[in-house]
């Protein structure tokens, strides 16, 4: 205990016989520039991304050492690059479909504790976009046994039955 009563007692003297010349000139300039209206810090500017710039570089991430050394990272990057797809894939090609449901599966295959029910239901509404309607019952009968009773997989199974029966009346 001695031992930090001398250091509190150093420290004080230390902060006593300093002098604030510092945090003076600090201030002095600070208030020059908001005299001139300037601001203490400029924000920085970020270039706006399109949705494609995003994607490349998520792809580039994707499968680094460095991003699969940490799973939660890794599980990130697989999420965030799957939404991208399936925004993708509404507003250019339905090919985006098929790539975020094999992302899905990527990540079932290597992070099957950490899937969600979000997870589930973006992978289920991918596999029926992507016209994969069987393996979109399939998983959608899988979710119901880990999600029972939930209201979020009805509102997709209606999803999913309209996709089936829109995309049979366009192929009659």
């Amino acid at each position: 205990m001695s031992f930090l009563r001398r250091r509190k007692s150093k420290v004080k003297s230390i902060r006593s016989d300093s002098k604030l010349d510092f945090q003076r000139g600090m201030d002095a300039s600070r208030e020059d520039r908001e005299k001139i209206g300037e601001t203490s810090t400029l924000p920085r500017e970020r270039p706006k991304l399109t949705l494609k710039e995003k994607i490349t570089r998520l792809e580039e991430r994707l499968n680094t050492a460095e991003t699969r050394s940490s799973p939660p990272q890794h599980i990130s990057v697989i999420r965030n690059l799957a939404k991208g797809y399936m925004k993708l894939g509404v507003k250019e090609d339905a090919a985006y479909y098929v790539k975020a449901e094999n992302l899905y599966k990527q990540f079932s295959v290597l992070y099957p504790l950490h899937m969600e029910k979000i997870d589930w239901i973006a992978w289920i509404e991918a596999s029926a976009k992507a016209r994969l309607i069987r393996e979109a019952r399939n998983l959608l009968a899988e979710a119901r046994l880990l999600f029972p009773g939930d209201d979020d997989l009805d509102t997709v199974e209606t999803n999913v039955l309209h996709i089936d029966h829109t995309k049979l009346d366009e192929s009659a």
